[in-house]
């Protein structure tokens, strides 16, 4: 937002907010930097109340956007094309790059990984492909790291070869750092990558001053240099993981690595690449079920492959790009770079499929995720130290978040609970009894991946990812309270007493009365079969009439527990 226009008069203003336009046969035929005009229709970014849901208003809000509106193409006036200059010279280089990688890579799983692994933009990646990078524990090898930073600068150091004398070997890193600079703000300055430039620069300039190299203080001083000029990555959960996985390599490597001393050189190689991978997941693991609810089993053999593809991949999106004028050069590249992506990626799926479904529905609270990282921290300290008081207290953090555990337990076992879920223009509606789900009414014409993205965090936060059938009926008690699902409009004689009537089919205002006519006693649930217009105009008629009405589109999921 570059300003506001109330009749005549213009007040600058400055703010970034979400505008989504309506699909309809009027195109938009803007460009990155066009001036556009907008109505003033913002509204708060919500959430849509579903239980467990991820907080999607608070993440906007850690990132300063708050408002949102719903315009169709019509309501888009163009004020302003942008010039061919206009743009920053960073984000200049940054299309042409992606231009130039769209030019020779048609395989669109295999563009999207590599727009996003080399150039940090992931608006063309495939959503299943990112799914099972994460879930086979590969998906730090998208976001631009410490470790794509530690192979340009190999480049960098390969084409300042010709200083051979050690005392000069401190130019390479004051040459270096610059470059990098420009290669992380090009690529979007994410903040795994702008830690990771930080730390490099410390590093660089502590050779430069012939100064004694101390890790774990460069660490610190990126991270706290990274939140003083941006406070609001402390929520980033790319920077939490990224910032403890280096903790993680920095404090336990050696050790892990002394395992084991491979006399091979190649076998030495791949072992450090195991050993990273163990020693990484020490420190993450917790925070990955925290955040993410699974833990990649075979995260080992991922990563050994991961990192025996990724060097190859990222030096072949450098060349397509170098030689993008080279035709010929540049589409025979493509063509190996995407055989290589199509087998790499079955790889991966196969991995996925894989790992067991229970450890794709873990659970944890905060309370034991701290328990975890005590028991980690003491648990170490035992085995570097010897120290008998840290055993002392990583077994009784272990002996707390095992008590944490089975009271989260004995509580999935006894719940029963109704649950009707905010899924656009669709209705589902669940019974969750013990670790079990039922579905007792749901859309077929509902897109599959919408329910799954609002059902998971559900089961999983129910701890109820199993299914089971129960009897075909409309009425339910659940605790004290009876609960009517209506399918259809229905003719009675007299008034039918329940405490809940859930709705699954449009109404206007006189069957909302009806309603009330026939179900005098009951809260009404209206399902999501009527349209923003429909569902304001619903909601008036009830607050003047008094009628208790809970709007799933408006109010969020309805949810009756027992307990």
């Amino acid at each position: 937002m570059i300003g506001a226009l109330n009749g005549e008069k213009y007040k600058p203003a400055i703010g970034e907010a979400f505008v989504y336009v309506y699909k309809d046969a009027a195109p938009l035929n803007l460009g990155e930097g066009d001036t556009v005009m907008l109505p003033a229709n913002w509204q708060p970014i919500t959430t849509a109340g579903n239980p467990f849901e991820f907080d999607y208003a608070a993440y906007c809000a850690h990132n300063n956007i708050y408002y949102q509106q719903f315009l169709s193409s019509k309501d888009v006036v163009l004020h302003a094309h942008t010039n061919a200059g206009g743009l920053p010279v960073l984000r200049q280089a940054h299309l042409w790059c992606m231009q130039q990688l769209e030019m020779y890579i048609h395989d669109k799983p295999t563009l999207g990984l590599i727009q996003a692994m080399l150039i940090g933009d992931e608006i063309n990646m495939d959503r299943e492909l990112r799914q099972a990078y994460a879930e086979t524990g590969i998906i730090h090898i998208v976001a631009i790291s410490g470790s794509h930073i530690t192979f340009f600068f190999f480049i960098i150091t390969f084409l300042l070869g010709w200083i051979k004398h050690k005392k000069y070997h401190w130019l390479k890193y004051l040459a270096a750092i610059p470059l990098i600079w420009l290669y992380v703000l090009m690529a979007g300055a994410s903040p795994s990558a702008v830690r990771a430039a930080i730390m490099f620069s410390i590093l660089g300039i502590g050779f430069a001053l012939q100064r004694q190299p101390n890790t774990l203080n460069y660490l610190f001083a990126a991270a706290f240099i990274l939140l003083c000029a941006m406070p609001s990555w402390l929520y980033a959960v790319g920077f939490q993981l990224s910032f403890l996985a280096v903790l993680s390599l920095v404090l336990f490597y050696r050790y892990v690595y002394s395992w084991w001393s491979p006399v091979n050189r190649a076998l030495r190689a791949l072992w450090s690449v195991v050993a990273a991978s163990i020693v990484a997941e020490i420190l993450i693991a917790p925070l990955v079920i925290y955040y993410f609810h699974m833990f990649p089993l075979l995260f080992i053999v991922a990563n050994v492959a991961a990192w025996l593809f990724m060097g190859g991949v990222l030096v072949a999106g450098m060349l397509i790009v170098l030689f993008s004028k080279i035709a010929v050069l540049a589409s025979f590249l493509a063509f190996i770079t995407e055989y290589g992506m199509q087998w790499f990626n079955k790889m991966v799926f196969a991995i996925q499929g894989w790992n067991p479904q229970p450890l794709r529905y873990l659970d944890i609270s905060a309370i034991e995720l701290v328990c975890l990282y005590i028991l980690i921290a003491a648990l170490a300290y035992y085995l570097i130290y010897k120290q008998a008081k840290s055993l002392l207290v990583s077994l009784s953090a272990i002996c707390l978040f095992m008590c944490l555990l089975c009271i989260d337990d004995w509580q999935s076992n006894q719940q029963r609970t109704l649950v009707a879920y905010n899924i656009s223009k669709a209705n589902h509606i669940e019974l969750i009894e013990g670790k079990h789900y039922a579905a007792l009414l749901t859309d077929s014409t509902v897109n599959t991946k919408n329910r799954n993205y609002v059902l998971k965090p559900a089961h999983i936060g129910f701890h109820a990812w199993r299914e089971k059938q129960v009897a075909s009926k409309d009425v339910f008690v659940i605790g004290n309270k009876t609960v009517l699902v209506l399918k259809r409009p229905v003719a009675l004689n007299m008034p039918f007493p329940v405490d809940y009537l859930l709705v699954n089919y449009p109404i206007d205002a006189t069957g909302l009365q009806q309603i009330r006519s026939d179900f005098p006693s009951a809260t009404i649930v209206m399902g999501n079969k009527l349209n923003r217009r429909e569902t304001a105009e619903l909601a008036t008629a009830a607050k003047s009439s008094s009628i208790p009405l809970h709007l799933l589109s408006r109010d969020g999921a309805f949810v009756l527990k027992s307990f």
